[in-house]
This record gives structure tokens, sequence and C-alpha cells, in this order.
């Protein structure tokens, strides 16, 4: 587990914003679209320069180092896997490619497999799976990456309502003391996989507590309207 510490100035799209994240800690990042949440985890993963700031994980400091080389795993809305490969060939690229022997990276990518309970899915093709079924293989990948810290961006959005409990399940058991960032326009999320929440409004922090706190209590515009939402009390 590292701590998270995140300066991004980004002048063009009017982002200013300080973020710490302790280790351990499952952050939420909500706001309305456009304010700015899904550049800051394309800075954080070293996707996106920033006109000023600095990006440090367990105490390195980011800016200069590879979007490979980070320690970071990013899952997206688009699980992106690889469709000419099994399930099972998916998860275990990652410790493949950092030279871990065939077999034993097998053995790795099925128990992560295993933890997000598509461990029946090994030898099947992307192509032969369900949205829900994909994205829960993306999350076992990202786990074998073995990251020093787990950016989400709206892992769910692109899923079917009647999915989305099961895999918020799976996410919950999978952040488990692990330092994890999740962007989301849902409170179900956050309420479901964070320790805090933080609300961003035109590139700038305007909301951080608890997650409690700032569900049952919001004080910014946006936190008023995600909670009045269905389904957000």
């Amino acid at each position: 587990m590292s701590e998270l510490h995140l300066r991004a100035v980004i002048a063009h799209r009017g982002i200013d914003v300080t973020l710490d994240v302790a280790a351990g800690e499952t952050v939420a990042i909500t706001g309305p679209n456009g304010a700015g949440k899904s550049s800051l985890l394309g800075v954080i993963a070293g996707l996106l320069r920033p006109d000023e700031g600095e990006v440090r994980l367990g105490g390195r400091v980011l800016d200069a180092t590879p979007p490979h080389a980070r320690g970071v795993a990013l899952l997206a809305q688009d699980p992106l896997l690889f469709p000419h490969m099994s399930v099972l060939a998916n998860v275990a690229f990652a410790p493949r490619a950092r030279g871990v022997r065939r077999h034993q990276a097998n053995e790795l990518a099925l128990r992560h497999l295993t933890e997000v309970g598509a461990e029946t899915l090994a030898g099947r093709r992307p192509a032969e799976i369900s949205g829900g079924q994909a994205q829960r293989v993306a999350v076992a990948r990202a786990l074998a990456a073995d990251p020093e810290l787990l950016l989400l961006d709206e892992p769910m959005a692109s899923l079917d309502v009647d999915v989305r409990p099961a895999l918020r399940q799976t996410l919950r058991t999978a952040l488990a003391d692990r330092t994890a960032v999740i962007v989301t326009h849902d409170a179900a999320d956050a309420r479901a996989l964070a320790d805090r929440v933080v609300v961003i409004e035109h590139g700038h922090i305007v909301e951080d507590g608890p997650t409690r706190q700032v569900l049952e209590h919001p004080q910014s515009g946006f936190a008023v309207r995600l909670v009045a939402r269905p389904g957000g009390s």
C-alpha cells in the first residue's frame, strides 16, 4: 500500500486540484461532466501532463516516470481485453510482462480470477463472455499487475443496472486494504466502495469528506443533486 499526493494545474481546462489519498484508502471523485475528473486520473496514470504540479506515490515522484513503470493500474469503462487471448492469458499478461514464468503467471491469473468470481471463464475468449463478466476479468487483470495504486474510471457506467450490484461487491472485496481512486456519477458506487468522497466542480474541489457525511449531509450543489437522484440517498 502506498499513499498518493497529487497536485495538478491544467490551465486550458480550468483544473487546479490538490488531492491526498492515504495508504489503503479508497477515494471516490464525483462531479458534473467536464469537471476534470478523468483528467486527474490521466495525470496520475501518466497519460496527461499538467502545466504545473506533481504526482507522488509512496514517496516516489512520478512526473518523469512513463505510465508502464508507475505502479498504477487504470480500469476504464471499456475492459479493453485482448480479443485473441483467452481470459486466463489476458489476466496473466501483466505478470508475464514482468518476467514471471508462464506457469507461475497462469497460477497467479487463476487466483485473481477466483478472487473476482470469474475462474470458470478462464478458457474462454472475450467475445464469448458478457459485459459484466468482461469487467470482472478486467478487475482481475488490474490486480494481477500488482499495482501500488488502482484507478477506476466509471467502471460500471456501461453495464446494465442489474449487473452492477454484483460487480460492486467484487470491487469492494478487491479494493480492501488497497489504495484506490474511483471516478463515478453514482452515489451507490461511492457508498459501496469509498472511504471518502471528493466533489469537483469547474476544475476545483468544492467538497471533501467521509462518504457517509457527504452523502447524508451534502454541501455542494452537485452532491445535493447526486443524492437526490433515484437510488441516490
